[in-house]
């Protein structure tokens, strides 16, 4: 068990109530136990403080008002110190070598590997020949890391992750398709994350990049030659056609389709299920298909049916 105290220095907040608390681990605060600690994401949960089982709750100043006959912790930003506490009682359930890596009997390493202190790499997983994976970064079962690919710190690649197979390049010739040997590298930055089944194929000649502080979900094709900048968030089920770069901080939502040779401007958001089928300006939020600005593809829907509910 862990002190209210601990906790609070590990997120430098500030406790009120009762310091002495032992906690057990973290629980939802709509389905809140004993000994276990939550934290209030906005303030449309604050309908459950009052009925939570919870011990402790992670909250900001703007809560104060719901101190009473309670234990809190005060920070700057609960989302991110719940972050921390979440990692802390996730270590503890890890099999995790605090000195060197710990790779599995079961996985298949090949010839010129590196490998950074504290990486873990669980059973099934095949990292290929000359390929590099930097310090505390985690393959799950299955994963396969294929030669010359480059990984670094701070990673999780979730199970099933193919990282470094051929892109989808043809060429035609008398009505028959041949394709294109691929030697470019798949090179991904610090803190990246990579949700279960995604593909990242490698470069043809050039190399697939894939940035730092890239959050990527479950079953998401990125294909060969993609640049993906710094701090993009990539939801599920979405596609990336080659040679198409998304700028820093992109968020792209589920089932979108990205088609190749686009260039995707910083600060730009996708809404879930859109067709992108030309290069989008930075700051621009689209949606749909074919994807638009999204306030003008509201206007339009809004006049069709003004115009349908005329003809009826």
């Amino acid at each position: 068990m862990i002190s209210a105290l601990e906790i609070a220095n590990l997120v430098n907040g500030k406790i009120i109530g009762d310091s002495s608390l032992k906690l057990k681990g973290v629980c939802s605060i709509e389905k809140g136990k004993r000994d276990y600690l939550t934290y209030l994401k906005n303030s449309s949960y604050e309908k459950y403080v009052k009925s939570s089982k919870a011990s402790l709750f992670i909250v900001d100043s703007k809560y104060s008002t719901f101190l009473a006959n309670k234990t809190f912790i005060i920070v700057n930003q609960p989302g991110l110190s719940f972050i921390k506490i979440l990692k802390l009682f996730k270590d503890k359930l890890s099999i995790q070598s605090k000195i060197n890596s710990k790779i599995s009997n079961k996985a298949s390493i090949g010839e010129n590997v590196s490998i950074g202190k504290n990486t873990i790499i669980h059973a099934g997983c095949f990292v290929g020949d000359n390929s590099k994976i930097g310090a505390n970064t985690v393959l799950f079962p299955n994963v396969v890391i294929y030669n010359n690919i480059e990984i670094g710190d701070d990673c999780v690649i979730d199970s099933g992750c193919v990282i470094g197979s051929d892109g989808f390049g043809l060429i035609e010739h008398d009505k028959i398709n041949f394709n294109i040997p691929h030697i470019g590298k798949v090179l991904i930055g610090n803190n990246v994350t990579i949700g279960s089944n995604t593909c990242i194929d490698r470069g043809t000649i050039d190399d697939t990049i894939i940035k730092n502080n890239v959050k990527i979900d479950n079953l998401v094709q990125i294909a060969h030659n993609v640049v993906i900048h710094d701090n993009c968030v990539i939801a599920g089920q979405v596609g990336i056609a080659g040679s198409t770069t998304l700028y820093e901080n992109v968020k792209v939502g589920g089932r979108t389709g990205i088609i190749d040779h686009l260039s995707i401007g910083e600060n730009s958001i996708i809404a879930g299920n859109s067709f992108v089928w030309k290069s989008i300006d930075r700051n621009s939020f689209v949606s749909g298909d074919p994807a638009e600005d999204h306030k003008t593809r509201l206007k339009k829907i809004a006049a069709l049916n003004k115009l349908s509910s005329k003809n009826k």
